[in-house]
């Protein structure tokens, strides 16, 4: 049957991956192989045989820790066991077909290629241990596979529950910080191959199965055979175990609970009659936590905060615990900037009573804040009291973000809807939700530009040593904040009135409307590929220079509290350091400056062009014939 399962699976990624589907895994492919070259050059690192297993085992940790969490952003797999639901094939026979399947794709095959680390290792051993390696190996990748197949039945029995969506939020803010901070592990690999692991974290990294196959080989070389049989035995069995549990599984997902969005009729005939913005806001409130990809964005905010505050830790560092509220505030509102398109067609409830779009804004912007206003005002005062200092900075940042986020996020969720489907038809992975990349990265930017003026209160401050000026910034945010709360919101009620029939028929229609709506209007898709290259590219070097390499280090020169961490100016001598500051800046802010120009220029590009399209469509004018 693995035979049949695996023609059946080549089949379908022949006829499915072409275009941007079959770019995207290429790219994958070539990143993936070249983490899997890294893992190999472990196992040659110039140190003792002991301190490279341990590294090798905790690699190989993180390999099956990844596989386990792909599912959860990966989407559905090409087979799934739903699919032969009806057919007369006992399970564990069909756990075994699925399982040959699931070897048949590129991330198995970069898997294979990162996991001959171990025979590397080997080699340096001796015969034996090269021998014991290869079975090892096998074991090992089949192991992960299991373990990925295992964790796609687990995330999608509770994708539609409320405990999934949590759990989803927490791996995606983990994913998010260490993607943005992997310059640590060349840090912490820097200093292991030095010093190696201490005694308790070398056990424990050892007592996963994912580091049996190194134990194996180890006894190997040493010739104790009762450590070399043992763990390739107890690699065995968890693998049978795997095996038999999935066969169990197999059958329809029960995790699940319903989620309710839904009220009482008495408790909504209660609230519409103290007002619609009251309605509004009482239904929100609760949707935050019904909705399990409200709660992913519940969570996602504060959890992505609260570990970039706790990482600097590492480096006996608190320098960003003062702004955790504010990263929350500032998360908060880039996550939330697709509220309307969260909701699917249910904004034809409020196109059907003409007149209630303000009140539907202002009761979003209020529950937004009640979730999240507090929340980032109670993580910003035990962040900075544990700190002991910067509090002007970092209440003038909380306060103001979270005024420009409640007045922004309606309005980018308005103008830069991205369709998805129905919160009933959610499917397991976020990215079936919508690519929502575009408005989440307007949300960040105009958020930021919300909180400048506050902080530059702060800034001059701190520059003509006015304690009473600093401490001023405190109540420009607040002011700034309601002024981009109501102006904006009342701006964003005004497009909802304008656009609301649009943007109900760009949900119902989903991702093919856009798709083609986009492909005649997008201006990032319709510039040439080498052009949005540089727009993505100038974008992220000017996050990078302008923000961590620029900001950060001249509030900490201005401060006085110097912590050094990852601020590349703040290693260098006395004297270079304001100058590296400023050329960080500059290279930050010319970045953005680039990028602003090509998308400005492919704008007018594009607006000639639908523009002459247009001339060209419009029927000419026929003079009347007489008589």
């Amino acid at each position: 049957m693995a035979g049949v399962l695996i023609r059946m699976k080549l089949a379908v990624l022949r006829h499915t991956i072409a275009g941007p589907k079959a770019t995207w895994m290429l790219t994958g492919g070539l990143v993936g192989l070249a983490i899997a070259a890294g893992t190999i050059a472990l196992a040659t690192a110039d140190a003792a045989p002991g301190t490279v297993a341990d590294l090798l085992a905790v690699t190989f940790a993180i390999w099956a820790f990844g596989w386990m969490l792909g599912p959860a952003f990966g989407g559905d797999p090409v087979l799934r066991a739903e699919q032969f639901a009806l057919e007369p094939v006992p399970r564990t026979r069909l756990a075994l077909g699925l399982l040959g399947a699931a070897f048949v794709g590129v991330t198995t095959a970069v898997t294979l290629v990162a996991f001959t680390a171990l025979v590397v290792y080997a080699a340096r051993l001796g015969i034996l241990s090269v021998v014991v390696s290869i079975p090892a190996l096998v074991l090992q990748l089949t192991l992960v596979v299991l373990l990925s197949r295992l964790a796609a039945r687990f995330f999608g029995a509770l994708a539609r529950s409320r405990a999934g969506a949590a759990v989803t939020a927490v791996i995606t803010a983990t994913m998010m910080v260490l993607s943005q901070s992997g310059w640590v592990v060349f840090i912490a690999l820097d200093v292991v191959l030095e010093t190696g692991f201490s005694r308790t974290t070398s056990l424990v990294i050892r007592a996963l199965p994912s580091s049996w196959g190194v134990i194996a080989v180890e006894a190997a070389a040493r010739k104790d055979w009762l450590w070399v049989v043992g763990p390739l035995v107890a690699l065995a069995g968890l693998v049978v175990l795997l095996v038999l549990l999935w066969g169990r599984v197999l059958g329809p997902q029960r995790l699940a609970r319903p989620v309710v969005r839904g009220s009482s009729a008495a408790r909504a005939a209660k609230w519409t009659d103290r007002g619609p913005t009251a309605a509004v806001y009482v239904k929100e409130v609760r949707t935050w936590l019904r909705d399990p990809l409200r709660v992913q964005s519940l969570v996602v905010a504060p959890a992505f905060a609260l570990l970039s505050g706790l990482l600097p830790l590492m480096f006996d560092s608190t320098a960003l615990l003062p702004f955790v509220g504010a990263i929350t505030a500032l998360m908060a509102a880039t996550v939330s900037s697709n509220l309307y398109g969260q909701d699917g067609t249910a904004l034809w409830l409020t196109l059907m009573t003409p007149g209630t779009e303000l009140a539907d804004v202002r009761g979003r912007q209020l529950a937004w804040l009640t979730w999240f206003g507090p929340l980032s005002i109670v993580l910003t005062v035990v962040g900075t009291a544990i700190h002991g200092s910067l509090w002007p900075w970092a209440i003038a940042s909380t306060t103001a973000i979270l005024g420009g986020g409640a007045g922004l996020l309606l309005l980018t969720a308005v103008d830069q809807l991205v369709p998805g489907p129905d919160p009933h038809r959610n499917k397991n992975s976020p990215l079936d939700h919508g690519d929502t990349t575009g408005p989440a990265f307007v949300a960040l930017l105009l958020v930021l530009t919300a909180a400048t003026p506050a902080l530059c209160v702060v800034l001059a401050g701190d520059l003509l040593d006015m304690p009473l000026l600093m401490w001023a910034g405190g109540p420009a945010g607040v002011l700034t904040g309601l002024v981009a709360y109501w102006i904006l919101g009342g701006l964003a009620a005004k497009r909802l009135a304008e656009r609301g029939p649009e943007l109900l028929y760009l949900m119902r229609a989903g991702k093919e409307h856009e798709a083609a709506l986009s492909a005649e209007t997008s201006v990032i898709k319709a510039m040439p590929r080498h052009r949005r290259g540089l727009l993505w590219t100038s974008f992220f070097i000017g996050c990078l220079a302008t923000f961590p390499q620029g900001l950060v280090p001249l509030g900490m020169k201005l401060s006085g509290e110097i912590e050094r961490v990852w601020f590349l100016a703040l290693y260098l001598p006395e004297g270079l350091q304001w100058p590296v500051i400023a050329l960080m800046l500059l290279i930050g802010l010319s970045a953005f400056a680039l990028a602003s120009w090509v998308y400005l220029t492919e704008s007018r590009k594009l607006k000639a062009k639908l523009e002459r399209k247009a001339a060209e469509r419009r029927p000419q004018e026929q003079p009347l014939a007489v008589g």
